[in-house]
């Protein structure tokens, strides 16, 4: 929100000058008639009012500076309070002092009760005004940020839920997997079949399973080979599982999915060699173990895995890792449990 306008140097500097007239003003109507109005307008004491406005103004303004600074009170209904109340009184004191200062120096007497009134009174509802501007202004910026907070929160889960569908849909695959199956129609339909069967099962397995938390890993594992046989029809490395000792823990739904395909994008295609993917139980985590040749431009760090590390945030303190050493490359992930 901009900065409320009282602390503008125009404004500080032109604003004394009609409210200290406005005063004058005003202790005239009270103090004569309107005829009198013209005959005693222009005088020491208009100068005096102008004075005044500029003096009590600034302090407004330099209260208000530091009642925003202030940590305590932290409820903004109480910091209100005394913000006025400390306002009106040091404004009253101020007020007394300058014009005690003015009459016996000036005018030489002393002014009475009523006077001092009359001044404390008028300068007391400007100072107010000042508050009240900054309350407004204030409580107006609390409403803004709640309704931006909602808004960017409204924004986050669009984008989180239009992530998702991508992710469920992953249209980078689905058009790669299509085209593989329009190449080889011509040539041999029962393959073509095939391939749209395991096509299919993948996709038919991410749609079912994504309102599921957690599921087995049998279940994935049993996906997931559905899912690199289909890599091998594609033109990248061909993938198989290799050793898995993995039979009792549960994983999000499409994780290994997920990284298997993310190996495959970021390893040198090859129609010759292929690539065992082990998939390893230890105590406490879950080993996705391969040997790695990379692409030059592309490789698989923790940064490319963002998505599968927050779904596994949810439900395990253990964060997921990336371990590359000379031969291989370990995805590890937290075993997870129903307990």
């Amino acid at each position: 929100m901009k900065k409320l306008f009282v602390h503008k140097p125009l404004f500080r500097l032109l604003s004394p000058l009609f409210s200290g007239t406005l005063v004058y003003l005003l202790i005239l109507l009270i103090n004569n008639t309107i005829d009198e109005l013209g005959a005693n307008f222009f005088g020491q004491e208009l100068y005096v009012c102008i004075g005044l406005a500029y003096l009590i103004q600034e302090y407004a303004r330099i209260s208000i500076i530091i009642f925003k600074r202030l940590k305590r009170p932290s409820s903004f209904f109480v910091k209100t309070i005394l913000q006025i109340v400390s306002t009106i009184v040091i404004n009253i004191v101020l007020v007394s002092l300058a014009m005690h200062l003015y009459f016996t120096n000036v005018l030489y007497y002393t002014p009475n009760s009523n006077e001092l009134m009359i001044f404390n009174s008028i300068f007391s509802v400007i100072a107010l005004i000042y508050v009240l501007l900054y309350v407004s202004h204030q409580f107006l910026y609390m409403v803004n940020t709640e309704k931006l907070e909602k808004e960017e929160w409204a924004r986050q889960e669009v984008e989180e839920d239009f992530t998702d569908f991508k992710r469920g849909i992953n249209p980078e695959l689905l058009f790669e997997s299509l085209e593989a199956i329009l190449v080889v129609m011509k040539e041999d339909p029962d393959k073509a079949e095939q391939i749209t069967d395991r096509f299919a099962m993948v996709y038919r397995y991410l749609l079912s399973k994504k309102k599921d938390e957690l599921v087995p890993i049998s279940e994935e594992l049993k996906t997931l080979k559905e899912l690199l046989q289909l890599f091998s029809e594609l033109p990248h490395r061909k993938m198989q599982l290799g050793q898995i000792t993995a039979n009792e823990t549960l994983v999000v739904p499409g994780s290994l999915l997920r990284i298997a395909e993310k190996v495959m994008r970021t390893t040198i295609p090859s129609e010759i060699k292929k690539m065992n993917i082990d998939v390893l139980e230890s105590e406490n985590k879950l080993e996705i173990k391969y040997k790695h040749e990379e692409k030059i431009d592309k490789s698989l760090n923790i940064s490319i895995l963002k998505y599968i590390q927050k779904d596994y945030e949810y439900y395990a303190s253990e964060p997921v890792k990336v371990i590359h050493d000379d031969v291989f490359k370990t995805i590890y992930l937290p075993k997870l449990s129903l307990e």
